[in-house]
């Protein structure tokens, strides 16, 4: 990767980590008070990881509109002149979709190679 898109690669991570955040909290409130007394002291970044049953397809999709931490990258990535900011949001929001339904945990490298993805398509 070159130094621009290690730039993108590091407003992606926050980016996600910010998603998976919010993406707890939403799940929190969405499963009521007694899911909330169960997971006392888990962070709401980590919450996905360890709920019981694992977060369905539809649950996922009643909480998506959490996933919008990266809706901020285009700023960002416009003025470091990033091409293809559309594909970059879209692979930020199915890698964070594909982590919380399959509860595993966020890797860089995970990342980075959605990231590569992108840039292949794009290219292509």
């Amino acid at each position: 990767m070159t130094a621009a898109t290690d730039d993108v690669l590091l407003a992606c991570d926050l980016a996600v980590r910010m998603t998976l955040e919010a993406a707890g909290r939403s799940i929190r409130n969405k499963r009521g008070r007694a899911s909330r007394g169960a997971y006392r002291g888990v962070a709401d970044s980590d919450l996905y990881l360890v709920l019981t049953p694992a977060p369905a397809a539809h649950e996922v999709d009643q909480f998506e509109t959490s996933f919008s931490r990266w809706w901020g990258l285009p700023s960002v990535l416009d003025e470091a002149a990033i091409p293809h900011i559309q594909l970059i949001m879209r692979a930020c929001h199915e890698y964070v979709r594909q982590l919380v339904l399959a509860q595993a945990p966020h890797d860089v490298a995970a990342l980075r190679a959605y990231l590569d993805q992108v840039d292949a398509v794009a290219v292509g």
